[in-house]
């Protein structure tokens, strides 16, 4: 199934947008360095998806991560965990969507899972043209899982890995939670709102994070990610007292391990 195939445009309702996205504009100058930086992803149109880049030493050869963040964030916002990943020897990659950080227009559902696409294709580019070298995985936090998914799933055989942080498997029920009558999602779509029947054909070793505790996206979300995986080589890290929002607090040292260990398998 393409992206144009999956029509997701009655997500894209005015009054389910706005309990969808919570865009943010960046705030003064961003932190310019040799090693991270903004980089721009041109969209159709007039559209630029702005997203931060975070080099390592020897990044030419390093593995990279496309990362797509959660609703209420922006990619200067990975600042502070950007550093991590490079001690790693890990390029990091996140991208915002429409609205966000420096990024143009305004989001929906439909278009930031197309712009996932477009975002996917811009940097793998980027990557050629600077003669970068090392494997690529795709990444998504919360939110990001379904554009993270939605690449896994097209472009596997270009991909080492997907890792899901905090994902939904359920979209309509996240929907619901999020304060949205159930009046306003069509019965009919719900599959084709779903994750599942993607990541039920994603192949490439996965790895799902995921809160104990987590009330915004529940941990039976998670595990029927990690359990319909069509991937030989998975696993799920469930972080003990964890909520939705502060797996990097209280487990970082758990969920590092994991995302270098699967990387450093696959590349």
């Amino acid at each position: 199934m393409s992206s144009e195939e999956r029509d997701l445009t009655f997500l894209d309702h005015p009054d389910l947008v706005r309990f969808i996205f919570y865009p943010r504009r960046h705030q003064g100058a961003s932190r310019e360095t040799n090693d991270t930086y903004s980089l721009t992803i041109p969209i159709k149109g007039d559209i630029n998806i702005v997203g931060r880049f975070y080099r390592t030493n020897e990044y030419k050869l390093a593995p990279t991560i496309l990362f797509f963040h959660g609703n209420g964030e922006i990619a200067t916002d990975y600042d502070f965990i950007g550093p991590t990943y490079q001690q790693l020897g890990i390029n990091l990659f996140v991208a915002d969507y429409r609205g966000y950080g420096q990024s143009t227009g305004y989001p929906t559902f439909s278009s930031m899972i197309k712009d996932a696409h477009a975002i996917y294709q811009e940097f793998r580019k980027y990557l050629f043209e600077n003669k970068f070298l090392g494997s690529v995985s795709v990444m998504g936090r919360s939110l990001g899982s379904a554009s993270a998914i939605e690449i896994a799933a097209h472009y596997q055989n270009q991909l080492v890995c997907l890792i899901i942080e905090s994902g939904f498997a359920y979209t309509y029920n996240l929907l619901r939670r999020l304060g949205i009558p159930s009046s306003m999602l069509p019965p009919e779509k719900e599959e084709v709102a779903s994750t599942l029947p993607l990541i039920k054909n994603v192949r490439i070793p996965s790895l799902f994070i995921h809160g104990e505790n987590d009330v915004i996206i529940p941990l039976e979300d998670g595990v029927a990610l990690h359990k319909n995986v069509a991937s030989e080589e998975k696993n799920i890290l469930i972080v003990p007292g964890a909520g939705h929002n502060d797996l990097l607090l209280i487990g970082p040292e758990d969920y590092m391990a994991a995302i270098k260990k699967i990387i450093s398998e696959n590349s």
